[in-house]
């Protein structure tokens, strides 16, 4: 099931991690396209269920990530 979002985000160069039942990924297309392959992940399997945050900081296990941009 991951797998199906991990050859997603190899496709785009994304970044993606994964601890356990935990994953973790960056994206930078339209969120549309988010919703959807989020819609399609749910229907893998009935105990399984998957959600999307948006910001410059989330939540990852115990840990906060933070976005940070640099303009040269």
């Amino acid at each position: 099931m991951a797998k199906r979002i991990v050859e997603e985000q190899t496709k785009t160069d994304e970044f993606h991690g994964r601890y356990i039942d935990d994953i973790f990924m960056t994206w930078n297309r339209f969120e549309e396209e988010l919703r959807k392959l989020i819609d399609d992940a749910n229907t893998w399997h009935p105990n399984i269920k998957f959600d999307y945050k948006i910001g410059n900081s989330l939540p990852f296990l115990a840990y906060m990530s933070k976005l940070k941009l640099e303009f040269n």
